[in-house]
C-alpha cells in the first residue's frame, strides 16, 4: 500500500480558482475560494448543510486562518448558504471533477497502478 499523501490546499485552489463568483460585487467580505474550500473540507468531514459547515469552520478556526485567505474571519452560515445556493452546479462539478482527476493522475504516477 502506498504511503498517504497530504494534499496541499493550493492544489485544490487551482481547480476552483476558475469558478465564477455568483455574488454581487457589493459587500464581498470572504474570498470565494476560501468559502468553497471550507465547505468542501467540512462536507468531507461529515457536515450536512450550511449550519454544520459554519460550526465545523469555527471548531477549525485556528487551522483555517493560517492556511486560507480569511481577512474577515470565518464566514457565517448565511454566507455558506448564499454561496452554495448561487453556484452553478455544472461549473462546480467541473472544478470538482478536475480536482479528482488530478488526484487520480498523481496517485497513478506515484504508484504505477491505473
Amino acid at each position: 500500500m502506498a504511503d498517504p499523501r497530504c494534499v496541499d490546499l493550493d492544489e485544490i485552489v487551482l481547480h476552483f480558482h476558475e469558478l465564477e463568483d455568483p455574488r454581487s460585487s457589493i459587500n464581498l467580505q470572504h474570498p470565494l475560494t476560501s468559502v468553497i474550500l471550507i465547505a468542501l473540507m467540512a462536507v468531507l468531514a461529515g457536515a450536512a448543510g450550511p449550519t454544520a459547515i459554519a460550526r465545523w469552520a469555527v471548531m477549525k478556526q485556528a487551522f483555517l486562518v493560517r492556511v486560507l485567505d480569511l481577512p474577515n474571519g470565518i464566514p457565517r452560515k448565511d454566507v455558506f448558504r448564499r454561496v452554495l445556493m448561487a453556484l452553478k452546479p455544472d461549473a462546480f462539478q467541473s472544478c470538482f471533477a478536475g480536482w479528482l482527476r488530478a488526484l487520480r493522475a498523481t496517485a497513478e504516477a506515484e504508484t504505477g497502478i491505473e
